[in-house]
């Protein structure tokens, strides 16, 4: 599972690099063809504008999903840690901890 995290991880390093190099080259670009224009600078402006969001959907995407994984495994985690709580202790302790706190057991 380390070894998954670490490959999520670089992955993750390398889209963004990938896409900031991505974003440089199409400045560049967009510099170069819009050089001689009356509104330069507007079409710049328009062409990294919808770059952006679209690298910007896609970093996140990846991100997230790096965000979602580590949340599954505290999930998985915290439920391993109550079954073995609850098979450790008092019979009752389930039921105790249901009237107590019954808006944590909505889903059980």
């Amino acid at each position: 599972m380390a070894g998954n995290k670490a490959l999520q991880e670089k992955f993750t390093f390398a889209t963004v690099i990938i896409g900031i190099a991505f974003l440089l080259i199409v400045f560049l670009v967009s510099a170069l063809l819009f050089r001689n224009s009356d509104k330069a600078a507007e079409n710049i402006v328009a062409v990294l504008g919808a770059v952006t969001g679209v690298l910007g959907t896609m970093i996140g995407y990846v991100a997230g999903q790096s965000g979602k994984e580590k949340a599954e495994r505290r999930a998985a985690a915290a439920e391993q840690r109550l079954t073995a709580v609850a098979e450790k202790g008092d019979s009752n302790i389930i039921a105790e901890a249901k009237a107590e706190h019954p808006h944590l057991f909505k889903d059980w």
